[in-house]
């Protein structure tokens, strides 16, 4: 439904004026039977759920999510996580807005306002146990939460039990340069994985419109990936053997995010703060055995470390005829890292042969000022305006470097009836560097060495997009949007030296990118209570190759993405039915002394993509729900061509192509409640 609407929220920094506003009701979603206001969410017809990206600081905008009119802060899953803590049950309506017309700087789109109701308490629970053919059954998958109010304080606590077991399991042959095959092998990898994490957050509101907003998460992580493989030589050029490596990791992070809004100069000042800490065991070793000469290698490498980040980020807004804000945002990071590469006598397997060790901290120190201005043009035209620039330093070492850089953006919103929006917006933005690229890794598996690269910088670009959404009176909903990038200093993997690899700056590169998303109901074509989705991404990128010169893709860019989901509450009934479907296509990765190739025809690079489900929403006073995944053979296919040497002046060594079963069919059941 759609409700042309004009409102005003004089107690919050959300402004919505003289634009289209669509209300989805708590009633409308019965037909799901949600437990959560995340199931609400991405019930909402035409809404794709963005999070906010894991990059720089906590800059503006972010996820696409607000809560009773506030913006979700933090970075990642921050707002699938605070949303799935919220019980459906608290869940009064969701505004669907366009972003261009709220006084919130930074978001573009369609940005989803969740508004609760005050409960005293209420919460959901969810069993989500798995049986694959390979591997023993998940049975401690699922969710639980709680939410609730009591007085002028809001609440809510979730812990998410998440465990993987898969197996992915195929031939593997190697050719030569003419194509002969020298070699077969028979590989198995397995995944077994357990990540709990608990979560809460708070909501104050003081007197005189002063809000406190509180969020802390811990995550625990303990993975175990062994892959073993058995070699057939077929000429003298093969091996007959086999070989184990064993990845294990455990990892753990902690996050806490605040922030306090009081009346301060005439408008409102924020203040929000952010920590996290990530300590990161992990470890691979691997062995391998000869069929005629027994053990003959015995390699560990593993690494140590702890990464913190610290943000405090100040907003001074003024929400009078026209918005302003002025923004200042401090932060810091560093890693800490211990790296060990040990040889052991193949024999005797605690006895080291040779040591290799490295420590390194690299740390980075941001200072961010911005100033955003939105007015009205015009009843239906409005103006978003950023301006603003970042200074950091980075310290690796004795090596210390500086940049200076602009950012910002420019965006227009268009709403020329209750019917149409379209959006342009131009942005300034610098990226995030991955810490972990600066320093050297091993790769035991895939026998990959980077080194280290202390001169890696972060990458800046032009961002130009242009969106158009259309509804439709019978509820179809369709958008398209795309945009153009140019990106300065792209990091991805550069030569270094006569034959090293690294992780490194290449100087331009450009991306171009087409998203189409199309909800289509039912009951036009005779079908109540369906409801079609259909959702593609495609993107195209160019650079120039630093070895060969030549123009290629972006290394391993998804340059194809397309969803189909289908659902229908069968009108009368508990039941529901329906599937979803993937396809993806991803560029070539390249790499000094290979070019590696990673695809998966039938589905995504994850199993479960591909679906078919059955649901009754009131079994015994439970939402039971049994899905089929994985069931028409789907699989996953790489090919790697490898040179002798750097592959400017090498030639091919040999072909590895790969082909694993995604471990399908399996079925997965549902089992939830909300109270």
């Amino acid at each position: 439904m759609s409700l042309p609407t004009m409102v005003l929220f004089c107690t919050s920094s959300l402004v919505v004026a003289q634009t289209e506003q669509r209300v989805f009701e708590a009633a409308y979603f019965n037909q799901f039977a949600p437990q959560t206001a995340l199931e609400m969410v991405v019930r909402l017809p035409g809404f794709v759920l963005r999070e906010a990206d894991e990059d720089r600081g906590l800059s503006q905008g972010g996820t696409n999510v607000l809560i009773n009119e506030q913006p979700i802060i933090g970075k990642g899953e921050a707002a699938t996580q605070q949303i799935s803590q919220i019980a459906a049950a608290s869940v009064e309506r969701i505004e669907v807005l366009d972003a261009g017309a709220l006084d919130l700087p930074g978001f573009n789109g369609l940005v989803a306002n969740v508004i609760t109701r005050q409960t005293s308490v209420s919460g959901a629970f969810e069993w989500q146990p798995q049986w694959r053919r390979n591997n023993e059954p998940t049975l401690l998958n699922g969710t639980a939460n709680l939410s609730g109010s009591r007085g002028a304080l809001d609440f809510s606590a979730a812990l998410n039990s998440t465990q993987v077991r898969a197996s992915f399991i195929g031939p593997e042959t190697l050719e030569d340069v003419d194509g002969d095959v020298f070699e077969r092998r028979q590989e198995r990898l397995f995944i077994i994985g357990n990540q709990p994490t608990l979560s809460g957050s708070v909501n104050w509101t003081l007197p005189d419109d002063r809000v406190l907003n509180a969020k802390a998460a811990v995550t625990q992580l303990d993975l175990e990936r062994p892959q073993d493989s058995v070699s057939a030589a077929v000429t003298s050029r093969g091996f007959d053997g086999s070989n184990l490596a064993v990845f294990r990791q455990q990892r753990r992070n902690y996050r806490l995010d605040a922030d306090y809004r009081f009346p301060a100069f005439g408008g409102a000042l924020k203040v929000i703060t952010f920590a996290s800490r990530t300590d990161n065991q992990a470890a691979t070793r691997l062995t391998i055995d000869s069929t005629a000469e027994g053990p003959i290698a015995n390699r560990r490498f593993r690494e140590d470390s702890v990464q913190q980040e610290r943000i405090v980020r100040f907003e001074q807004n003024w929400d009078r005829a026209h918005s302003w804000q002025l923004a200042l945002e401090g932060a810091t990071n560093a890693l800490d890292l211990d790296t060990v590469f040990e040889v052991f006598d193949p024999l005797l397997l605690t006895t080291v042969i040779s040591t290799s060790a490295a420590s390194t901290r690299i740390t980075e120190s941001r200072a961010e000022l911005t100033v955003a201005h939105r007015r009205a043009l015009t009843d239906h035209l409005d103006l978003q305006v950023s301006i603003g620039g970042e200074t950091s330093t980075l310290e690796q070492g004795a090596v210390r470097r500086r940049f200076d850089r602009p950012k910002g953006f420019v965006s227009l919103n268009f709403t020329p009836d209750d019917d149409w929006t379209i959006s342009a917006r131009a942005t300034r933005d610098v990226g995030q560097i991955n810490f972990r690229d600066f320093a050297a890794n091993v790769s035991l598996i895939e026998e990959i060495t980077t080194e280290n690269n202390p001169a890696l910088k972060p990458d800046q670009s032009w961002l130009m997009t242009l969106r158009g959404e259309r509804r439709f009176s019978a509820g179809h909903v369709a958008s398209l949007s795309v945009s153009h990038e140019r990106i300065r200093d792209l990091v991805d993997r550069i030569p270094l030296g006569e034959s090293g690899d690294a992780i490194g700056n290449i100087d331009d590169a450009r991306r171009d990118e087409v998203n189409a998303v199309v909800t289509l109901v039912g009951a036009p074509f005779g079908l109540p209570g369906a409801r079609f989705d259909l959702r593609g991404r495609w993107q195209r990128s160019a650079l120039t190759d630093p070895i060969e010169g030549c123009e290629r893709d972006i290394g391993h860019l998804i340059t194809q993405d397309l969803q189909a989901e289908f659902r229908h509450d069968v009108a009368g009934t508990p039941w529901s039915y329906g599937f979803t479907a993937q396809q993806l296509e991803i560029a070539p990765r390249y790499q000094s002394t290979l070019v590696q190739f990673r695809n998966v025809p039938g589905g995504g690079l994850t199993p479960g993509q591909n679906t078919v489900f059955v649901e009754h929403k009131d079994w015994f006073g439970l939402r039971v729900r049994a899905t089929l995944s994985e069931f028409v053979g789907q699989y996953s296919k790489l090919t790697r061509t490898i040179y002798d040497g750097r592959r400017d002046v090498a030639q091919i060594d040999r072909v590895e192509r790969r082909r694993r079963d995604l471990d399908g069919p399996y079925v997965s059941l549902s089992v939830g409640k909300t109270f």
